[in-house]
């Protein structure tokens, strides 16, 4: 067999890869609409060409293996990719192959075994590559919970230290002047005695609070009354916030509902703190196949690409939230015209609430 359908792939890459740039760029994905992504997608589409085209000209049609395809591993400065967005992205270059082939005149068009043989090796390499993308995606995803869960632990031992230790301390130090002062000084003693009780209140207080902050507030409550209990514990603010959830919250699982109510808390904690807004609305809407939310406020908003907010801490936790349960994160702000953030998180089950 020859190989005219190494040397269409040959004649006709660049046209493939326009075709490949504008199915990523029509994607419904923010991910996939940056430009420095789309890039990297499309320096890796031209590598599995060139490595297909290259095993059709040795004829290499029927591996003995598949181990061989890990080893030209994806550019580690690449975009991270969700699993989601990888299969988006796969897709998009095996149709762009496909859709170029087709437009070949019949004559030359390769047909049956030859076809056959180059779709293998497409198939082959797409997979390999993007499977290894979505595994490093996911490895730091999973880094990134590692990493948070050790800041937690970490900001409850310093609550414990700084508020409940100290205020132990202090009270100790009071019992014991208490001793001290208790047969020459009765009247001092009391006041030792007094304070002692105090901060052992006081103390008791802040571990309150400290266990509060770590109860799921979310598996006990609405996810109406979890936000609400949030701004409440917040103290004064400047902004009216106004809460609305709509739909039956029985068709979010678990898991979900807790990672859902984290993402919504940090966008709303950053437009009460940091927009310096009027009115801050929040919207939840819950359906059996997704849940929608915006978090909008009229506060001072900011520029997309000056702020680069995928380098905040606060937004970079919500996208990767959102990543993990298959979902997004996308942010519109403008400098004096306020912030809107969406969340869009698809879920699992049907309508009665078995959702998985």
């Amino acid at each position: 067999m020859g190989s005219t359908a190494a040397a269409v792939l040959e004649r006709r890459t660049d046209e493939i890869l326009t075709a490949y740039r504008a199915t990523l760029h029509s994607t419904d994905s923010a991910l996939l609409r940056e430009e420095g992504s789309v890039d990297h997608y499309l320096t890796e589409a031209r590598r599995v060409l060139a490595h297909v085209i290259a095993e059709l000209h040795r004829g290499t049609y029927i591996p003995h293996g598949t181990d061989h395809l890990g080893t030209d591993s994806p550019d580690p400065g690449g975009p991270r990719t969700h699993p989601v967005e990888s299969g988006r992205a796969a897709t998009a270059l095996f149709d762009a192959v496909l859709v170029v082939l087709m437009d070949e005149p019949e004559s030359i068009r390769p047909r049956g075994a030859e076809a056959a043989v180059l779709f293998s090796l497409l198939h082959r390499q797409i997979v390999a590559r993007h499977t290894a993308r979505s595994v490093t995606h996911i490895g730091y995803l999973l880094e990134r919970i590692r990493n948070a869960h050790n800041d937690e632990r970490q900001r409850v031992a310093r609550e414990l230290h700084d508020e409940v230790a100290g205020h132990l301390g202090s009270a100790l130090n009071w019992f014991e002047l208490h001793e001290v002062y208790e047969q020459d000084c009765p009247e001092l003693a009391r006041e030792k005695l007094q304070a002692a009780r105090t901060t052992v209140r006081e103390s008791l207080s802040s571990l309150r609070d400290v266990m509060a902050g770590l109860r799921h507030r979310i598996d006990t409550a609405s996810l109406r009354t979890a936000l609400t209990q949030d701004l409440e514990g917040m103290g004064e603010r400047a902004a009216e916030v106004r809460v609305t959830v709509t739909g039956d919250e029985a068709w979010l699982p678990p898991g979900a509902a807790e990672e859902l109510f984290l993402i919504i808390r940090e966008a709303q904690r950053n437009a009460v703190r940091h927009a310096r807004a009027a009115l801050v609305t929040v919207e939840v809407h819950v359906a059996p196949g997704e849940v929608r939310a915006a978090v909008e406020d009229d506060g001072v908003g900011f520029d997309l690409v000056a702020t680069a907010p995928r380098g905040h801490g606060g937004m970079l936790s919500m996208r990767e939230r959102a990543e993990l349960l298959g979902g997004s994160v996308t942010v519109e702000s403008q400098p004096g015209c306020g912030t809107r953030i969406l969340v869009f998180v698809p879920l699992k089950g049907d309508a009665s609430g078995d959702c998985t």
